[in-house]
């Protein structure tokens, strides 16, 4: 028996028999065929959704994978999707699924899909091996050349490092869609920051999350990021927790963190837990947003006083996140930094 929790399945109904395809009906002879040629297993979560869908008389948007399949098995269903040219696949999930095996083949499986798709939107590889060549697939499936209207792309847990994001900021650097980009527990330092400030300095960028927690940009790289963000007009959220930064004679970082609590007007959310910042340093980011009423919520270390920690509180329990809207400029061009 399927667990339940391992699949999420699109559930609207009411569709008008014009506005159908057949595609999703088709679904499991294609499969089928794929397999046999490949001499590969199938795979029960991946029939069960195709189930699911067909009953609940919709097309397949989401797959939601928790479990090891291999790049094999990615490679049968991708390349199955692939020879019916399914479109109606949007949501991808594919966590602990072991893609990064054999030298990143699940990856470059499953980008070729989305390659030919071009309609996926969310794409979580969580925990997957990847490391810089399945960056380079999907770096370059998410260029521009490829038009596919990502929004949410999070890559937690793998060793992607500074080789990894070189490759990824090759198409990110120019991407316009993505809103979320996670990127938590991925071995960055601070050579991987020059490729962050890539990505955000494209005047285009519409970035609005940034998670970057667990890595080891320490001071200088922190420092490095924070100055990318003095004139960041669209960034809502930022995570940096656990980052092994704190407070330094040599390197102004707690300056340039306070700096920018200041100039900012985007930025309403600060996540700086578990890094060595203390009580002088908290109090300067309270005294800031104090200040410059963006900031609706500062995380931070536990190490820090409970009554600079219920100040925070009481400063920013009235705020209200508030969208940022960005006006897109005409040329496709890097601001200055």
């Amino acid at each position: 028996m399927i667990n339940d929790c391992n699949i999420i399945f699109s559930r609207k109904k009411g569709k008008n028999k014009e506005d159908q395809d057949e595609s999703t009906s088709q679904i499991m002879k294609f499969y089928n065929r794929k397999i046999s040629s490949l001499g590969v297993a199938s795979n029960k979560i991946f029939v069960a959704a195709v189930a699911q869908a067909i009953e609940n008389q919709d097309d397949l948007k989401t797959l939601h994978i928790i479990e090891e399949i291999g790049p094999n098995a990615a490679r049968g269903i991708f390349e199955a999707l692939m020879d019916l040219n399914y479109k109606h696949l949007v949501n991808i999930w594919l966590i602990k699924a072991g893609l990064g095996q054999n030298n990143n083949d699940g990856i470059k499986y499953l980008t070729l899909f989305m390659q030919k798709a071009q309609n996926t939107k969310l794409l979580d590889l969580t925990e997957n091996e990847i490391n810089f060549v399945g960056c380079q697939y999907i770096g370059y499936t998410l260029s521009p050349a490829f038009k596919i209207p990502i929004l949410e792309l999070t890559l937690d847990y793998n060793p992607i490092g500074c080789d990894g994001m070189r490759e990824l900021t090759k198409g990110l650097e120019l991407n316009t869609s993505i809103r979320k980009l996670s990127l938590n527990y991925c071995n960055l330092d601070l050579e991987s920051v020059k490729y962050l400030q890539d990505i955000l300095s494209f005047i285009d960028c519409d970035i609005r999350y940034l998670n970057l927690e667990g890595n080891f940009l320490r001071n200088q790289g922190i420092y490095q990021l924070f100055r990318s963000l003095e004139t960041n007009g669209w960034l809502e959220e930022l995570n940096v927790a656990n980052n092994q930064f704190g407070e330094a004679e040599d390197i102004p970082v707690v300056e340039k963190i306070c700096e920018v609590l200041t100039k900012n007007n985007s930025i309403q959310v600060y996540d700086f837990r578990g890094n060595a910042l203390y009580d002088d340093s908290i109090k300067k980011f309270l005294d800031c947003i104090k200040m410059y009423k963006v900031v609706c919520r500062l995380e931070v270390p536990f190490q820090i006083q409970n009554a600079i920690l219920e100040e925070i509180k009481k400063v920013t329990k009235k705020r209200k996140r508030k969208k940022n809207k960005k006006k897109k400029s005409k040329k496709k061009k890097k601001s200055k930094k």
